[in-house]
């Protein structure tokens, strides 16, 4: 692997790549980990920060068309929008609609928006594929 473009990439975008790395692999673990204790709390503060900072970042980055949002920024806007409502819905003690908000901001936010950085034309599909 070439790590070339990434470390020529501006700080914006490696602040996003770290970021959503980091919350996919905590994603993980926080999926799999049991529910409602403390450590569950403090793990899921850390993933929402996280999250805030990838979908914030993201707002800075506009290469698909270059100096302009593309259609992938409505999912940045979704996941500000949705952190708070996952974190008001526990509040409230709704388990259920915390859980799919959250599931829902690990799959959509970080699994598949991160499977359209793998096409050829993109940084990370660059990366892992050449090109």
């Amino acid at each position: 692997m070439n790590y070339a473009p990434i470390m020529a990439a501006g700080p914006v975008i490696q602040l996003h790549l770290a970021a959503t790395l980091a919350a996919l692999v905590l994603g993980v673990v926080m999926l799999v980990r049991r529910k409602g204790t403390a450590s569950h709390r403090r793990l899921g503060w850390i993933w929402v920060i996280l999250m805030a900072t990838a979908a914030l970042s993201s707002l800075f980055i506009r290469t698909i068309h270059p100096g302009q949002f593309s259609p992938i920024h409505i999912l940045s806007v979704v996941t500000l929008l949705a952190l708070p409502w996952g974190i008001y819905a526990i509040r409230r003690g709704n388990v259920q609609r915390h859980r799919w908000t959250m599931i829902g901001l690990f799959t959509g936010g970080l699994v598949l928006a991160g499977l359209f950085t793998l096409l050829p034309n993109r940084l990370l599909g660059h990366l892992l594929f050449g090109g």
